[in-house]
């Protein structure tokens, strides 16, 4: 064989090992989008999931008003009912 066919032999070896390596890279790069895409969509059914928290909260503090704000017409209902039935 002369050095131009050793180098050619070469040559297409480095290519072939190239191209695996390559498509070795290619691979695990397909393999890592796979994991960021299923993180990003947790992330975003997680997000999705406690939004409502804050509106919870909120409701929360209006049903607090809303309990004392009906504890006082309780109160007032009584009273007239007590004032009413003493003028019967």
């Amino acid at each position: 064989m002369t050095f131009w066919g050793i180098t050619l032999v070469a040559g297409a070896a480095v290519i072939i090992v190239v191209a695996v390596l390559l498509e070795l890279i290619v691979r695990t790069a397909r393999g890592i989008h796979r994991g960021v895409a299923d993180i990003w969509t947790g992330g975003k059914q997680i997000a999705q999931n406690t939004a409502t928290i804050a509106l919870l909260q909120r409701t929360n503090h209006l049903a607090g008003q809303l309990l004392e704000s009906a504890d006082g017409l309780g109160k007032a209902s009584r009273e007239l009912r007590r004032i009413t039935e003493g003028k019967s």
